[in-house]
């Protein structure tokens, strides 16, 4: 007897039935990259958080309600380069797609790659910090576009609040109704927070020992994810 599972509830697939980018070991090393970034930004480029845009849309709002129209450029310019971080995320998934290339994820990477070196060019002070920020803030956005589901889970690599939410809630649940597997869900979403916040230690770490150059270990994690999922998909193909 087959039971269906209810309309929206989380698959928790098995590792080896997955797409090589949905594998969990991604999934870390871009939490990893995505603390890191807030971390090198807010230490080496004008202490902003770069990943996510709330805290940018918000001091718009004040520099509008204050009148302060100096400001609205520095707020509104990494806002519009997210915006067109997720839409070149989109294109590059509608280009290759049509032409039924399977270099998605991987293209997209490596985008970012040459994206934070050349933010590591960038010279330090605060006009060039917002040229700095834009490039990560763009990039930010393509991987948040491109990567959203590990395990059955959508899981937020660039920010954490949605993460912790999800942990508070499985954790809770599992309790209550004393299910282990809404507890293994609250330790999944658990690892990845910590994830989160270890790449803001090391992101810190590094920029107190390297300076604006802290952004090429970033790159090495990327390539390494570029060099998993291609290992993954061509043992794939090989079955």
């Amino acid at each position: 007897m087959t039971t269906s599972r209810p309309e929206g509830a989380p698959t928790l697939a098995p590792e080896s039935g997955l797409k090589p980018s949905q594998r969990m070991r991604v999934a870390y090393l871009l939490t990893l990259v995505g603390g890191f970034l807030d971390a090198y930004t807010y230490f080496e480029r004008g202490g902003v958080f770069a990943n996510a845009q709330t805290g940018n849309i918000v001091k718009l709002g004040i520099s509008l309600a204050n009148g302060a129209r100096d400001q609205y450029l520095r707020y509104l310019i990494p806002i519009c380069a997210f915006i067109l971080g997720l839409l070149a995320s989109l294109a590059i998934k509608e280009i290759l797609e049509r032409r039924n290339i399977r270099l998605v994820r991987r293209s997209v990477l490596a985008v970012e790659i040459c994206g934070l070196a050349a933010a590591g060019l960038i010279p330090l002070g605060a006009e060039w910090d917002i040229v700095a920020n834009c490039i990560v803030s763009f990039v930010a956005a393509m991987q948040y576009e491109t990567f959203t589901t590990f395990r059955g889970e959508v899981i937020v690599t660039t920010v954490s609040t949605g993460n912790l939410k999800k942990f508070v809630d499985a954790l809770f649940a599992g309790i209550v109704n004393r299910d282990p597997k809404k507890l293994s869900r609250a330790g999944l979403f658990l690892s990845i927070t910590a994830t989160f916040t270890f790449g803001a230690f090391m992101g810190t770490r590094c920029c107190n020992a390297m300076g604006r150059a802290a952004i090429i270990p970033v790159m090495f994690i990327l390539a390494l994810v570029i060099g998993i999922i291609t290992l993954l998909r061509r043992r794939n193909v090989a079955r």
